[in-house]
């Protein structure tokens, strides 16, 4: 269960999702909810996929308008929550500060909300979304904020949960997680595995009901029931289903958005830099396309493998 949950908040009125959802997760676990405010000096800032240059130094002014605020919005919370909030208000470097601060008060999720911004402005200025994922090893939940804020439509809970799973023990670290928000939600968790179409006929035609598929599917159903079954025993509601698509990315929010999921779940390399740029990544393209919220983790792949053989050998599941 969660002890410690993080919210990074800038006062746009974009992180109000993101507020409501770490309070009704905190609630449920009794964990103490802590809104971080990060004055930026000497770099861009933006929680919300915004950024802006700001001056080296923080004026004094400044810093008094932002902790109003912070006190005003843990004032607004306390009034609908029973929640345990704090407030804390820091400068420097955004994401450094997030990262820093989230080591030393072990916190154990990070809920944010972010825009899914994606080309030129998302290169030239950055995201402290992406940043917190490719560099800490806490589970992120990033939520999407409403469609509209003239007419928004509250999330009462995450009642669908999609996981993509691909047979590698990378992808299989978001499991755990998934249980622990599973069960505090109460959600459905649909296992997903998105078969790429190989030869020129599979290309030609992608028909699951065609012979060439007949051991693929075979291999992913047998996989993905395997899985399944050690998430049952835990009491967690679980489907599987396969897809074809040559996008995997694409394909796994067409699936999500057909089957009206709430969330998306999925383990990612975190990649940076030039790497980044050239390989990808399906969370991070997911993310910035579609309109759903999601659950990513990046695994400390030094004590993931470990992680990952030891709950194979138990054959269940140790929620995080």
């Amino acid at each position: 269960m969660y002890r410690v949950i993080m919210v990074p908040t800038d006062g746009s009125g974009f992180d109000r999702e993101a507020i409501r959802v770490a309070l009704r997760i905190a609630e449920r676990t009794a964990a103490r909810v802590r809104l971080v405010r990060v004055l930026a000096t000497g770099s861009f800032f933006g929680v919300a996929d915004e950024a802006m240059p700001v001056t080296v130094d923080v004026a004094p002014s400044e810093r008094d308008r932002a902790l109003s605020e912070l006190y005003s919005l843990a004032v607004e919370c306390r009034a609908t929550s029973k929640a345990d909030i704090t407030v804390d208000l820091h400068s420097g470097p955004v994401s450094d500060v997030l990262q820093g601060y989230a080591r030393r008060n072990d916190v154990d999720l990070i809920v944010i909300s972010t825009h899914g911004r994606s080309g030129i402005s998302r290169l030239s200025l950055g995201s402290v979304t992406d940043s917190l994922i490719r560099h800490t090893t806490i589970p992120v939940l990033v939520v999407k904020p409403p469609t509209s804020y003239l007419n928004p439509q509250l999330v009462k809970g995450f009642r669908r949960i999609i996981v993509p799973l691909d047979g590698s023990d990378l992808a299989e670290q978001i499991l755990p997680r998934v249980l622990t928000l599973a069960k505090l939600e109460e959600a459905e968790v649909t296992l997903l595995n998105v078969l790429i179409p190989q030869s020129y006929s599979q290309k030609e035609i992608a028909d699951p009901s065609l012979p060439w598929w007949d051991k693929d599917i075979a291999l992913a159903k047998s996989y993905l029931f395997r899985i399944a079954a050690r998430l049952r025993r835990e009491g967690v509601a679980t489907t599987t289903d396969i897809v074809i698509g040559e996008n995997i990315a694409n394909a796994i929010g067409d699936f999500a958005s057909r089957e009206k999921a709430d969330l998306i779940a999925i383990a990612t390399h975190g990649r940076g830099g030039l790497t980044r740029m050239i390989r990808g990544s399906v969370a991070d393209a997911i993310m910035h396309s579609g309109r759903m919220s999601m659950l990513v983790f990046k695994p400390d792949m030094a004590a993931g493998k470990g992680e990952a053989h030891s709950a194979d050998l138990a054959g269940e599941l140790v929620p995080a």
